[in-house]
């Protein structure tokens, strides 16, 4: 029976190569004409000669960033009904149809869509629309980017990272790794003030976990300043200034801690400038499979070091 959206794969990735797009130097002059046109009307200057720097320096392609990791947790017998693109900061790129273009490469041509302006509960809503749309398969990837062409009036991302995840109806998936975690609850609260999300946010994880003293609990950063409730090992942090990706890749982390015996998991973020809190409840059926950056032929292999898999250049930043 149909019991709703499961984790089934997922992989991750800290890109640190220059955006191949951005080695055009066509593409590079209207970039940079169409990013003075949008931002001017704000007071916002693109300095002179922003292209001229070498591409490593210049931010990245979140169709490039997203394609890479589409065939790690996609194969190709296995087509997606749904592809969702996540970010909070957009790329250098910003007039590309990226989510169109990751429809095109990704198995099944699924219909696709991108979500911004939500901060870090984007990927949220991306999931709690897939689970509405009666889908087979749904694929969210969450993407963000290290730098901007301007002055921002918010720190922007510590690094370039993106996450993707496949979810699946827990039954004919085809997947061939179990009927991964079960999305059991997910929960969006808007205009959540700072004083009151801490208070809000203890209790709906003691909700989502009664009965089950084994849960765990992964917090995204601005979360986790504010978190009133305990502590210790069963709690894992995502890391700081990475809106975007930071809950998901602490997810993964606990995932595959846990692997051995899985357990159920609650994970939450905060979005402060806009007063979201969202919260998805995952309880494991079988076995999910965290995949990092592993190649088809390895996907049935356990992942017991997710970190050092997928090409973080600096394990110990989280």
């Amino acid at each position: 029976m149909d019991d709703g959206l499961h984790l089934l794969r997922a992989a991750r990735r800290t890109v640190t190569g220059p955006a191949a797009l951005l080695g055009d130097p066509v593409l590079r002059e209207r970039t940079a004409g169409y990013l003075a046109d949008l931002t001017r009307p704000y007071g916002l200057r693109i300095p002179d000669g922003l292209f001229d720097a070498p591409p490593g320096t210049l931010g990245q392609s979140y169709g490039e960033m997203a394609a890479e990791l589409i065939p790690v947790v996609v194969p190709p017998d296995e087509p997606v009904d749904l592809l969702v693109l996540t970010f909070a900061v957009h790329d250098m790129l910003p007039g590309r149809a990226t989510a169109a273009y990751l429809s095109h490469v990704c198995p099944g041509g699924p219909m696709s869509f991108a979500l911004c302006d939500q901060g870090s509960a984007a990927a949220f809503t991306g999931l709690r629309i897939a689970r509405g749309y009666g889908c087979r398969r749904a694929l969210l990837v969450t993407v963000e980017q290290a730098v901007l062409p301007y002055d921002a009036v918010v720190p922007v991302p510590a690094r370039h990272r993106a996450v993707a995840m496949l979810y699946g109806t827990g039954t004919g998936t085809g997947t061939g790794t179990g009927d991964g975690a079960r999305v059991t609850a997910l929960r969006q609260h808007a205009g959540v003030r700072a004083d009151d999300v801490a208070a809000l946010a203890a209790a709906e994880v003691r909700e989502l976990t009664t009965g089950r003293g084994d849960a765990a609990v992964v917090l995204g950063a601005d979360l986790a300043a504010a978190w009133p409730g305990p502590g210790g090992d069963a709690v894992t942090t995502g890391p700081q200034r990475q809106p975007s990706t930071g809950v998901w890749w602490a997810l993964l982390d606990r995932l595959a801690a846990d692997a051995a015996r899985p357990r159920p998991v609650v994970a939450a973020d905060y979005e402060p400038g806009l007063g979201y809190l969202s919260v998805v409840a995952l309880e494991p059926v079988s076995r999910s499979e965290p995949v990092g950056e592993r190649g088809a032929h390895e996907r049935a292999q356990p992942l017991v070091r997710l970190r050092g898999a997928d090409g973080d250049p600096d394990p110990g930043a989280g």
